[in-house]
């Protein structure tokens, strides 16, 4: 098994183990989101304050979504990873808008040099994105500049 990590940042990747080139079976289980969220932004804190940024975690505290938690916190730590590592002396706002049928996770405010830290990896975050049963969309917004959205094609789970 080799361990793929973060290049970009101090702090070290969720670790996602990998056979060869196949990626693992999706184990689902009942994630707390905020929490989950929280954590990675802690882990990515001396990164954070050496850059000069603020993270914002606004996702509800009561929001539950049925993921592998490995894979989830993979994805979202290369998100907010390259967020914070495209900005200086910037507020990164994580949000997340529950619909019926689907989850969208939005790091708000990430710089226009965004695209290209998460570049190297894209593919990889992107593969396991689709394992999870949703995909990534870079995008402009009108309020906050550029957005990166991870959205989850599963319904949230209420507390």
């Amino acid at each position: 098994m080799k361990s793929i990590y973060f290049a970009h940042s101090s702090a070290p990747a969720p670790q996602l183990h990998v056979a060869g080139k196949a990626a693992p079976a999706v184990r689902c289980a009942k994630v707390s989101l905020h929490q989950l969220v929280s954590g990675l932004v802690q882990s990515l804190l001396p990164e954070t304050i050496r850059r000069d940024n603020l993270v914002l975690n606004e996702i509800p505290r009561d929001l539950r979504v049925e993921a592998d938690e490995n894979m989830l916190a993979y994805v979202l730590w290369r998100l907010i990873n390259g967020a914070i590592q495209s900005t200086q002396n910037e507020c990164i706002r994580i949000e997340a808008i529950a619909t019926d049928d689907r989850l969208i996770i939005r790091i708000k405010d990430v710089s226009t040099n965004f695209r290209h830290i998460i570049s190297r990896e894209y593919r990889q975050v992107l593969h396991v994105a689709e394992k999870l049963g949703g995909s990534i969309n870079i995008e402009n917004g009108k309020e906050y500049g550029m957005n990166a959205a991870f959205c989850i094609s599963s319904s949230p789970v209420a507390a």
